[in-house]
């Protein structure tokens, strides 16, 4: 192959197609690993249909592994190996040396008469890389190819691609989001309980009664608290199963990501961390960026909502608002809730923080992060809310027009007088640190880990 040495580390299978899981820089590092995932996008790729496809989700959430697979799964098939391209973007300056670098990768390729694929990793990394691409389609360049281009920023990709109209492909669906492993994820990838228990649990209605003995309930706790250690993250995950802990260097790399994506922002690190710390301190309540501006060194409360909204959209943190009954939506004015949309990414901040990770077990931070977690997984199916009446729910969210309700309690006792709003509505699911559960006031109290797995399983199939 003709193209530029910087490519060779990650094109190995243009020497050797034998050798390419073995010695890839990627999948190499799968080798040895104790949980190994393929993620279900993996098999939804259009491959087989040229087009301009994106793949966004957080830093560290397996984006590169993904692309390494499916590259993997052509050779396979049997592809030519020279027809197949991995570009990373980190290397590059500008849009200009990146466009001549694909440019004479997709010439060797053989793009145009001949089936391609290129994948091209961390594309928002350059600066006018969009502009790039519309070149290389409107030069019939990409023409025959199927290109998936990555990124952390999904915002950012989305309003970017809208210059690209017609020229995406002609597949039913072209943008795909990678995020970390679901609660039911990690309990297929870990082999908690048998498949076929599993999905039964899983596949039920959330509000449906628990069919399940002491002992698979008791180990569904087991698994939910090692969740809620290692969060969906692999590098975390085979951590606890090698050393039974996650690795200061894995909170720390992580931390690194999100700090290096926001400098490269042009934003403050200080703001960063001021900002995160102000989370830590609120999490769970309702807090507005004026108030929570208040509490920094930042002036102005659309500064606080820029980093925000900047974490937002590198999965890093989830934003929940308000439900607005006469909107049947989000309450513009009301204060709104700010959550980290994974466990670890929590324990990884707090880290870089400085702050003691002590007590991770504690109900009371249990409770928090479990409310993070169950409006986290909401987020992966549809718009999430949070409801303020007589009482406040801390999750709900619209299905078929009507409005779903969801509360967590992770306390040894669950009172009724903690339940007014969900109890006044008459409608709703508790989920709760409980056996086989039972009812207050007609309402479901269901163990919360069986929950959590049925919010996975509406997740599941949405992205279906």
């Amino acid at each position: 192959m003709d193209a530029d040495p910087r490519l060779l580390p990650h094109n190995l299978h243009w020497t050797s197609v034998r050798s390419f899981a073995k010695l890839d820089p990627t999948l190499r590092k799968l080798v040895d690993a104790p949980y190994v995932s393929e993620d279900a996008l993996l098999g939804r790729l259009p491959v087989q249909t040229p087009g301009v496809y994106t793949l966004v989700g957080g830093r560290q959430v397996g984006k590169s592994t993904l692309c390494k697979q499916a590259m993997q799964r052509l050779l396979e098939a049997g592809k030519p190996p020279e027809r197949i391209g991995y570009v990373t973007c980190e290397p590059f300056r500008d849009a200009d040396e990146l466009r001549t670098v694909l440019t004479r990768l997709l010439e060797a390729m053989g793009a145009g008469p001949h089936p391609t694929w290129l994948f091209v990793d961390e594309v928002t990394y350059v600066q006018g890389w969009d502009r790039m691409v519309k070149f290389l389609a409107d030069a019939g360049g990409l023409e025959g190819c199927f290109v998936l281009l990555t990124g952390s920023d999904h915002l950012v990709i989305q309003d970017s691609l809208k210059r690209l109209p017609g020229r995406r492909g002609k597949a039913a669906r072209v943008d795909f989001h990678l995020r970390p492993l679901s609660f039911l994820g990690y309990c297929r990838l870990l082999g908690v309980l048998p498949a076929k228990t599993l999905d039964g649990l899983a596949g039920a209605e959330l509000g449906a009664p628990v069919a399940a003995t002491d002992a698979v309930l008791a180990r569904l706790e087991r698994a939910l608290r090692d969740y809620h250690r290692t969060g969906g993250f692999l590098t975390a995950i085979n951590d606890v199963a090698r050393e039974g802990a996650v690795r200061e260097s894995t909170l720390s790399i992580y931390a690194d990501w999100i700090r290096g994506d926001v400098l490269r922002l042009d934003r403050s690190e200080r703001y960063l961390r001021e900002i995160v710390a102000g989370i830590h301190r609120r999490y769970g309540s309702q807090i507005s960026w004026t108030s929570l501006s208040k509490e920094l060194s930042i002036d102005h409360p659309k500064t606080v909502a820029d980093y925000a909204g900047i974490l937002e959209r590198m999965d890093a943190v989830v934003v929940v608002p308000a439900f607005a009954e006469h909107l049947r939506g989000a309450a513009p004015k009301k204060a709104r809730k700010v959550f980290f949309a994974d466990p670890f990414i929590h324990r990884a901040l707090l880290a870089w923080l400085g702050e003691p990770d002590a007590g991770l077990d504690d109900d009371a931070r249990m409770q928090r992060d479990l409310e993070a977690t169950f409006s986290a997984h909401v987020a992966r199916f549809t718009d999430g809310y949070y409801v303020k009446g007589a009482g406040e729910v801390d999750c709900a969210w619209l299905e078929r027009g009507r409005l779903q309700l969801l509360e967590v309690k992770w306390a040894a006792q669950v009172r009724p007088e903690e339940l007014k709003e969900i109890r006044r509505r008459k409608s709703g699911v508790v989920a709760a640190r409980t056996g086989r559960g039972g009812t207050i006031d007609g309402i479901p109290v269901l163990p919360a880990a069986v929950v959590l797995l049925r919010l996975a399983a509406k997740a599941a199939e949405a992205q279906r």
